[in-house]
């Protein structure tokens, strides 16, 4: 997905979310190379959910060592195909001209949960040519393709046997040193098929022994390290020298940092490596997993040189450092430093051989995919705001100025889109939090307007669709809603095994919620009587935890799933009871941890809940949500689920994505304003919605 910042913290931060998946079938692919051509109209129009889904999203940017030319990788939905295209272009860094279209890029580059993840082109040293790592056919394997300025078009450079999962120049040594993972061995999987699979911590339950068999399948493949020579073209075998080349092992960096790190960082797992230019340096992540001491997470940043095998603290006072790059020689690493706000609008740099640290840039926008010069002047990035989708644009770092260098969503200028204001506060529990209003579009003083809260998180980047990016925040302003994109702040590090301090993680961001609404209701712009919330993953859980705890909203909307249940614990297999057990929260439901699940689950607390409930489930995960949905039906709940198949933890099909955006809307339409979309294709679901809701009200005046 684009909102890198809001995945990040959904899934590299731990605890929080612990998805683990193998492939599912990909989306549709279309080899036709995504167009930019996109021109406005001069009339302006609401937005649509189509106009959500198509928009043209930025997947690597590459500004060449010599300043004059910036690479960068597009992608885009389309409805009815239900496919993505991509395209890899060149533009002039100085002038305006129309970029150069290179060709598709390739398939999407999905991760274990499903979401585009962005790689940049890779220049040469003279900036004559680049290089992508890219596949035409999700049954091909991924291998390195090239250009240089005498080509029009991508052209495939390697034919290793397996997949190139990551790889490095060799510009002295006109070569390309490259990870390979060799094909899968058809009889490993037919193996464990035929002495059967020993039930252990490998298995997530819920998803079922296909999945299972798929990851062990993966998990036999053999990782190699190959050479691709550019004068020759021909691969081979790396020899033990160039194998050392490509990336240290994390095994051996971990244990350099156990013997040499500060004092401060007692605790740290070493993250997001990121080996020079030069090969002599890594820079990457510490962060802190577990602690004895409440307070907030932080990673902080290092470098480690590999010479003389010393480590340096970088950052010290910073919540995450989002984004680090390295300088064309491996004499800088440049980073952006962010303290849990949302924002990302400066960036550092600072020297390898020194602890000096400079301040490159200070600008407003938000700020993405970064790529510096060899000259250190100029770095190409993406920017956004909450009205504008990421565009690529150029850091003048001698004049502090920020330009736009292309804009890929030109028809958005068409549309009517409401601004953001932000709010923020801190909750009785002494934890930040904040969020951005946006007003409905037309606003008119001192009407008050039904509220629509979408969590976990927000910042000053484009308000898509919120986490998961299945809630179209400008598509519900534009139909007479109030939304608060709400963030829960930084993350906060809970004492081990303390159920009490850990059920913070869903009663403290309620809590804020709850402030926020009555700051929203006492300003007289919203109905107090008309919320509703919808979440994703950490945000779903949020959403149980509200609605079974709270009387605040008046419709839900989740996706998850929140797995925070009884039923759960039996499905989740080893890891997730080891996590539970390390929360407090205890061992088997019906023994001494009986009440800690009762405070928690809110299956358990289904009698309690008042507010008609929406699921939307991928089917690899909509087992975890059968105990809160039937729970609710048998107690006459309004609560209604839909199973999108062939899905994983982001749901990515596009048809999907768009049908979740309609039906999302449909349910705070139906529930909070006693509207219906005159379609004949939703008759169906809001005739089942009427009975959902009449079924309630007898149920209620039964009681």
């Amino acid at each position: 997905m684009r909102m890198v910042w809001l995945m990040l913290c959904a899934v590299c931060l731990g605890s929080l979310d612990k998805p683990a998946f193998a492939q599912l079938p990909e989306p549709e692919f279309d080899p036709a190379p995504v167009s930019i051509s996109g021109a406005t109209t001069g009339s302006l129009r609401t937005v649509t959910s189509l106009d959500l889904l198509n928009i043209r999203q930025v997947y690597g940017v590459s500004i060449s060592p010599d300043g004059t030319s910036v690479a960068f990788v597009v992608g885009q939905a389309d409805y009815r195909s239900n496919s993505y295209q991509s395209a890899l272009f060149v533009a002039d860094a100085v002038s305006r001209k129309a970029p150069k279209c290179l060709g598709s890029a390739g398939t999407p580059h999905w991760d274990a949960i499903n979401q585009w993840i962005p790689e940049s082109p890779q220049w040469s040293g003279d900036s004559s040519s680049l290089t992508y790592r890219m596949r035409m056919r999700a049954t091909e394997p991924w291998q390195v393709w090239g250009w240089d300025r005498k080509a029009d078009r991508l052209s495939q450079l390697t034919h290793v046997p397996g997949d190139v999962l990551s790889y490095r120049r060799d510009d002295a040594g006109r070569k390309l040193i490259l990870k390979v993972r060799r094909p899968a061995d058809p009889s490993a999987a037919e193996q464990i098929e035929m002495l059967g699979i020993h039930y252990d911590d490998r298995f997530l339950p819920w998803q079922g022994v296909p999945v299972i068999l798929a990851r062990l399948s993966e998990q036999a493949r053999i990782t190699e390290t190959w050479v691709h020579d550019f004068d020759t073209g021909a691969d081979r075998r790396a020899t033990a020298e160039e194998e050392g080349a490509l990336e240290p092992p994390l095994a051996d960096l971990q244990q350099l940092f156990d013997a040499l790190r500060p004092a401060s960082s007692d605790g740290c797992r070493v993250e997001r490596l990121q080996l020079s230019p030069d090969g002599h340096t890594v820079a990457f992540l510490c962060f802190v997993e577990d602690s004895h001491q409440t307070g907030i997470f932080s990673w902080n940043l290092f470098l480690a040189d590999l010479r003389t095998r010393s480590v340096r603290q970088v950052t010290s006072d910073v919540y995450i450092v989002t984004d680090y790059w390295w300088s064309s020689d491996g004499s800088s690493l440049y980073y952006v430093a962010n303290q849990g706000d949302g924002r990302s609008d400066t960036v550092y740099a600072t020297d390898v051989t020194t602890p000096d640290m400079k301040q490159v840039f200070k600008g407003s926008a938000f700020l993405r995919h970064f790529s510096v010069d060899r000259a250190g002047e100029h770095i190409a990035c993406t920017r956004e705001t909450n009205l504008v989708p990421a565009q690529i644009a150029i850091i003048d770092t001698q004049r502090n100025e920020l330009r736009t260098l292309i804009d890929l969503n030109p028809e958005f200028a068409d549309l009517l889109l409401s601004p953001a204001e932000r709010i923020a506060g801190t909750n009785e529990y002494g934890e930040e939090w904040f969020g951005q209003v946006i007003k409905p579009v037309g606003y008119q003083p001192g009407r008050k307007y039904p509220l629509v809260v979408t969590t976990y998180r927000s910042g000053d980047y484009f308000l898509l669709g919120a986490s998961g990016n299945e809630n179209p925040i400008q598509l519900y302003a534009a139909e007479g809603f109030v939304v608060l994109s709400f963030d829960m702040g930084r993350l906060r590090n809970r004492r081990p095994r303390d159920f009490a301090d850990r059920l913070l993680d869903w009663k403290s961001p309620t809590e804020s919620i709850s402030e926020a609404i009555g700051m929203l209701a006492k300003s007289g712009l919203i109905d107090p009587g008309r919320v509703g919330i919808a979440g994703f993953s950490h945000g779903a859980e949020i959403v149980e935890y509200a609605i079974s705890h709270t009387s605040r909203f008046h419709a839900a909307v989740l996706s998850g799933p929140a797995a925070r249940d009884p039923y759960f614990y039996y499905m989740g297999g080893a890891t997730w009871q080891e996590t539970f057990e390390s929360w407090g929260l205890g061992g088997w439901p019906e023994g001494a941890a009986k009440s800690n699940w009762k405070e928690l689950a809110a299956s358990l607390n289904a009698d309690r809940i008042q507010t008609p409930l929406l699921v939307n489930a991928a089917d690899s995960e909509y087992i975890a949500s059968l105990s809160l949905y039937t729970s609710l039906q048998q107690l006459n709940k309004p609560v209604d689920m839909f199973v999108y198949a062939n899905e994983l933890h982001i749901k990515n099909q596009p048809r999907h994505r768009y049908e979740i955006y309609e039906r999302n809307l449909d349910w705070f339409r139906f529930w909070l304003k006693g509207e219906e979309q005159a379609s004949p294709g939703k008759a169906t679901e809001y005739k089942h919605w009427r009975e959902l809701r009449e079924e309630s009200a007898r149920s209620s005046t039964a009681h």
